[in-house]
């Protein structure tokens, strides 16, 4: 049985993420609609040494603050999937071994290709000449790829209770939906990758 002092929120694993994300070179859509300047300052209150992107002093040590922060966020959710990896395993649900192995890869996969952090060829981090209009975006896909991750850390929250307390139904379906997340953070991730690379062909 369930333990009936557990949100039901907790056990809805199927609910959708809102599907609105940037776009690169075309409208900007946030998963909150929210402004770059509100962006900004969540970023500022999450994130240690994030300043700007305003300055160029300011904008390896921003990006550099979010790099590290979001590699780290992903290896403790990582760590939490690997122990309910055990914990499943230590219940002899060996059906599910080849899913989880699968996620754990890529979440570490992930992690590393973040703090990586390679655009190719770009000026963003030496041209002075960048209007807050032309790094707007910067602000906004930050804070996308964070909220997409707590998101993830709830869920992962909620499925490690769920195995604690011995509910073993719908496992398949509660790695399926953490693998959906992550797939849509390593994608967000991409377009702010692309977006920072685009910075080559701004000129004045």
């Amino acid at each position: 049985m369930v333990d009936q002092n557990i949100n039901s929120d907790e056990l809805d694993i199927v609910t959708e993420m809102p599907k609105s994300r940037i776009k690169i070179g075309d409208k900007i859509e946030s998963l909150e609609d929210v402004s770059p300047k509100k962006a900004l300052k969540e970023l500022k209150g999450i994130l240690d040494d994030y300043e700007d992107y305003l300055t160029v002093p300011n904008r390896r040590k921003s990006d550099l603050s979010f790099r590290t922060y979001i590699s780290e966020y992903i290896n403790t959710v990582n760590d939490m999937i690997k122990e309910i990896h055990a914990l499943l395993i230590e219940r002899q649900q060996m059906s599910t071994w080849a899913i989880a192995e699968r996620l754990i890869n890529e979440f570490g996969a992930f992690a590393k290709e973040v703090m990586k952090g390679e655009y190719g060829f770009t000026t963003f981090f030496d041209n002075p000449k960048l209007l807050e209009m032309d790094i707007s975006q910067l602000y906004i896909i930050d804070y996308d790829i964070i909220r997409v991750l707590k998101t993830i850390k709830e869920r992962t929250n909620a499925f490690m209770k769920m195995v604690q307390l011995n509910y073993l139904e719908d496992i398949d379906l509660w790695f399926e939906t953490l693998d959906r997340i992550i797939g849509r953070t390593i994608r967000l991730h991409e377009d702010r990758t692309k977006l920072i690379g685009s910075y080559e062909r701004i000129s004045y």
